[in-house]
């Protein structure tokens, strides 16, 4: 419902009513400290780094026998990918020049790629984990949050994105894996780890 909330405002051209003053605070916030602090949480958010991520996930996932886990994140982050891809097609969103960018992107803009698949993968991985380690649930999906939450943010602060692209990005990240995992979590057989 966000994403075609938000969808449905970019076709219009009304999302100036929320990009802009995330976009300026984003421009008075800038010193050169926490340009380099964005930078290394959108360099966690690129298709490269996600894609090492979500491989070596899956291969220790097979490794430790754990094979249904395996497949569900290589699938969250192949469909995630895959979609995003044909949305940008499908929107033709132009980057925002509304202020200098602090990072090279190519391409188009809506919805934010490192927000969606950032949130797809870590999410998917953060409900593994939880089925795993239910004592620790709140523990990993505030981590996973909170690295999602970075992720986004640093697209608006490095003037890649704006906020409307990086807010759509979540909603579809996080219910893909959320919207996937019954399918696929249910049937396997991990369960809580042994107690010590």
């Amino acid at each position: 419902m966000v994403f075609a909330a938000l969808a449905g405002a970019v076709v219009a051209d009304s999302t100036a009513w929320l990009d802009l003053p995330v976009i300026r605070l984003a421009e008075r916030g800038r010193e050169s400290g926490l340009t380099r602090v964005m930078s290394a949480f959108t360099w966690l958010g690129n298709g490269l780094t996600l894609t090492g991520v979500a491989a070596l996930s899956a291969l220790g996932l097979v490794a430790l026998g754990q094979r249904v886990p395996a497949l569900f994140v290589a699938v969250v982050g192949a469909g995630a990918g895959g979609l995003n891809a044909l949305l940008k097609l499908a929107f033709s969103r132009p980057r925002p020049l509304l202020m200098a960018q602090l990072a090279h992107a190519g391409g188009y803009s809506f919805p934010s790629g490192h927000a969606m698949a950032g949130a797809a993968i870590y999410g998917a991985l953060a409900l593994v984990a939880v089925r795993r380690f239910p004592r620790q649930r709140w523990w990993v999906v505030g981590a996973s949050g909170l690295l999602v939450f970075a992720i986004g943010a640093s697209r608006v602060y490095l003037g890649v994105h704006y906020p409307s692209d990086v807010i759509a990005g979540w909603a579809l990240g996080v219910s893909w894996p959320l919207w996937l995992g019954p399918l696929l979590l249910a049937r396997s057989s991990v369960g809580p780890a042994p107690a010590s």
